[in-house]
């Protein structure tokens, strides 16, 4: 099995998130959107099944985006719901795969960058890099290991993917730090699920 494949939880991977926290997956991933400029050009890494573009369009119908995702089972959900809408760009591939020479915004990631190690996070954060516009933003959103039950919940989750879906990393790593020493400065974040889940909008 490839690394980071979700192929064999596509499926279920909704229902699951739904199961477990609630209205907190989504409410986290759709909470700075309405800081989007207008006519921005988006880049979404790791969207799964599209969920957050219904949202995205709900409240920015004038942008475009170009959707990168690894899984080839969620990225036909994703095309499921955004049938024919040319605002979207579908590109089944990773950061490595993001259109030479092409200048984004806003990227979005979504309980993407927990799927590295410390090491290849850093990789991964500096090609991403490269794609920003002058003055982008940068809408992270994922988990916070503060407390003791955090980390245990943490724990059982990279277990279950690991398993599953081959992920590459085995705890948390330091995301924030990792934005902010390429030159981030977070304006302003916001915690869900008792505080296990945070998302954050960082502007270069």
């Amino acid at each position: 099995m490839k690394s980071n494949d979700f192929d064999s939880v596509a499926f279920i991977y909704d229902h699951l998130a739904k199961l477990i926290f609630g209205g907190s997956i989504i409410e986290s991933q759709k909470y700075f959107l309405n800081k989007i400029p207008e006519r921005a050009n988006i880049l979404i890494l790791g969207g799964g099944t599209g969920r957050i573009l219904k949202e995205l369009f709900k409240i920015r119908n004038d942008v475009t985006v170009c959707y990168i995702e690894a899984s080839a089972k969620m990225i036909a959900r994703a095309k499921e719901k955004s049938i024919n809408d040319d605002r979207v760009q579908f590109i089944l591939g990773t950061e490595s795969d993001i259109p030479p020479e092409s200048q984004y915004d806003l990227i979005i990631t979504n309980f993407y960058l927990d799927l590295f190690s410390g090491e290849s996070l850093q990789i991964v954060i500096r090609k991403i890099k490269k794609s920003l516009a002058p003055h982008a933003r940068w809408i992270v959103t994922d988990f916070d290991d503060d407390r003791w039950w955090q980390k245990a919940m943490l724990k059982a989750m990279y277990f279950f993917f690991r398993l599953t879906c081959n992920i590459e990393g085995k705890k948390l790593p330091e995301w924030e730090k990792e934005l902010q020493v390429i030159g981030a400065a977070q304006i302003d974040t916001r915690k869900f699920y008792r505080g296990f889940i945070v998302t954050s909008i960082f502007q270069f």
